[in-house]
């Protein structure tokens, strides 16, 4: 017998914390009000979602298809499923284009960005697996097969709902393939985890300082309110930063390691992971300090002055809530 469409989503708790080596760390626009609001299957023909920061066009008098605004992963619009082929007026390349309606505006969006009719949703799981139908043996084995935690992602209708799948579409290998599924238990389509995750990835991309404050402050008010995110209300000390590395899938967590300061006589403790970050005090070269969190892409800084060499790394965070840059330290001799 085939559950409703609002099977709950199990409750997805992970504790998020730094602990010594031999501990253990314990292992979610448009916003709606009430996440049961898309129990109803007729939500979906209302609405499209960007399933990648994208944009909208405008069809002008010359045929052509002209940028009108910028779109984030994440937001939706108005779904009409009308869809032309058009000329993209900056390249000349043709491309078939979705009408939607936004603030009441009519207006066109290259299929390469949107998905629909869908409700925004995100994937709560590390390295979700997808599936090409409702099956346990049809794991995907070609292309992307897995997605990221806190992927943005289009959550399709289905009338043959199964109790364990769910059907998506995702932003995968520069296009929107097919139709995938998930389980059930790697997705929220909860308004406050889709949120919370919408508004981490736009203050990343944020440069005025007010404003990322700003974005990421109401991104951890979404998160207390969603069901995936239970590590944030555990006090006023949780980082800011880590939560913001972490739902652009730019955290990698580990035991707690010591490293030692060298190649430099100083180095700055950042109290973001970056050098924009104000510096909260230096560590002098044979300094040892405890890191928990790594930042998973590699950056590049100016040479310092003087110097011609670009120092390249990640950013290493500790368990005294401060960051230093990985091309000043070594992993002390001990864990080598």
């Amino acid at each position: 017998m085939r559950k409703p469409f609002f099977l709950l989503l199990a409750v997805l708790v992970f504790a998020f914390g730094c602990t010594k080596t031999g501990q253990h760390t314990d292992t979610s626009g448009h916003i709606h009000d009430d996440a049961e609001e898309y129990t109803d299957p007729s939500d979906f023909t209302s609405l499209g979602v960007f399933v990648t920061e994208g944009s909208f066009s405008e069809l002008k008098d010359d045929g052509k298809m002209h940028w009108k605004a910028s779109a984030n992963a994440g937001d939706t619009v108005e779904w009409t499923g009308e869809t032309i082929e058009a000329v993209r007026a900056y390249d000349g390349a043709t491309r078939n284009f979705f009408k939607v309606f936004f603030n009441g505006q009519e207006l066109w969006v290259h299929d390469y960005f949107i998905a629909g009719p869908a409700v925004p949703a995100v994937i709560v799981n590390d390295e979700t697996v997808l599936y090409t139908k409702p099956d346990p043996g049809s794991v995907a084995r070609s292309g992307t097969v897995t997605l990221p935690k806190y992927s943005i992602v289009g959550m399709l209708p289905d009338n043959d709902l199964t109790d364990d799948f769910i059907p998506i579409s995702a932003f995968l290998n520069l296009a929107l393939p097919g139709e995938r599924w998930v389980k059930i238990r790697d997705i929220s389509w909860d308004p406050n985890d889709v949120g919370a995750v919408k508004l981490a990835r736009v203050a990343a991309i944020t440069k005025n300082p007010a404003a990322h404050k700003e974005l990421l402050k109401n991104a951890m008010e979404m998160a207390e309110g969603g069901k995936s995110f239970y590590h944030v209300p555990l006090g006023a000390n949780y980082d800011p930063a880590v939560f913001e590395l972490e739902l652009t899938n730019n955290l990698e967590i580990i035991n707690a390691v010591p490293y030692t300061v060298a190649f430099t006589e100083t180095v700055n403790k950042r109290d973001l992971p970056s050098v924009d970050g104000t510096s909260v005090g230096t560590l002098n070269e044979g300094d040892s300090f405890w890191v928990c969190y790594r930042t998973k892409n590699e950056v590049t800084l100016d040479a310092p002055e003087g110097e011609s060499e670009k120092p390249k790394g990640v950013w290493l965070g500790t368990d005294e809530g401060y960051w230093i840059f990985s091309a000043y330290a070594v992993l002390s001799p001990v864990y080598q």
